[in-house]
């Protein structure tokens, strides 16, 4: 079932768990992670960036297939602009079928960023899509940004920050960050600021970036102090990586047909686990889904004709 990303998380903050997002840039990623998804009966966020569309993963192509695949699942299913800053890509993504958009203005000033995602919401709300905003900021792993706790978001401007946007799910900055950690390097975790966030917006869907590396007890404790939304795509593209690397190194005749199903299920398994230390499995067959959305209606309403 394909729907926004606000009608899955706010089950998850109803009843605290989380949600996978993670992302796909190609058949076999997709058709894993929905797999993993149907089996363990837990909804799914797919998350398509702006650079991943320009190099690879052109919405064109991968908006129809994940769709196809989530109308034929029995759980909700969203897909995601993540990280979105730049107003042409945006419209883009909304043009192209996205149920969701993730603006990231946390570096602008607090002003600035509160201003500018109000007016994304204002305009996706119209439209049906979700929203998900960022305060404070989520650096990257190779510059050592997790250990700056200047860019933490701070749980009285997030309360403000959510009243004034209506966004429908926050990311904060509270210990992680994107890409690979250096090896053996496990991020500690603010989770006394979790639960400040959460208590501050209250009960608002919380998105937690940068999980790859973050280690499985991290995890658990983070959706204890209220995450709901656990973005994990290094490490989905790494198992990937690793499988294909592995497998012809071990045989390097292996035909590409089997590659192909191989990663599908090496994906599958590697989404499964996430799945499990997330609280999302046996959760999706409660979720209120909102029904069928209509990109023809999308488009037409943001005055693209066909």
């Amino acid at each position: 079932m394909y729907t926004d990303m606000g009608t899955i998380l706010r089950d998850a903050a109803k009843r605290n768990y989380a949600v996978i997002a993670t992302s796909a840039i190609n058949m076999e990623m997709a058709r894993g992670m929905v797999a993993a998804a149907e089996e363990k009966n837990a909804p799914l966020i797919f998350l398509l960036g702006q650079n991943m569309m320009r190099q690879h993963a052109k919405a064109e192509l991968m908006i129809p297939m994940i769709r196809t695949l989530a109308e034929y699942a029995s759980v909700p299913i969203a897909v995601c602009l993540d990280h979105g800053n730049d107003p042409e890509r945006i419209l883009y993504s909304i043009k192209n079928g996205f149920s969701s958009i993730m603006y990231d203005g946390s570096l602008l000033p607090f002003e600035e960023n509160t201003a500018k995602t109000k007016e994304i919401v204002d305009l996706a709300h119209k439209l049906g899509i979700a929203v998900e905003g960022e305060l404070g900021h989520v650096g990257m792993a190779s510059r050592g940004d997790q250990k700056d706790e200047s860019i933490y978001t701070d749980p009285e401007k997030a309360a403000l920050f959510a009243s004034v946007t209506g966004v429908d799910a926050l990311a904060i900055a509270v210990g992680t960050a994107h890409g690979e950690y250096p090896e053996g390097l496990v991020p500690h975790i603010a989770f006394d600021r979790i639960r400040a966030c959460k208590k501050a917006t209250g009960n608002l869907p919380i998105a937690l970036h940068g999980g790859s590396g973050s280690g499985d007890e991290n995890i658990i404790k983070a959706v204890e102090a209220g995450i709901n939304k656990i973005n994990v795509v290094t490490d989905a593209f790494n198992a990937a990586r690793n499988y294909l690397r592995t497998t012809l190194e071990n045989n390097p005749k292996t035909g590409y047909m089997d590659l192909m199903v191989g990663e599908e299920q090496e994906v599958k398994r590697f989404i499964s686990h996430w799945i499990d230390i997330s609280g999302s499995a046996g959760k999706a067959s409660s979720i209120p889904v909102k029904g069928r959305m209509d990109r023809l209606a999308v488009k037409m309403r943001v005055g693209e004709s066909e």
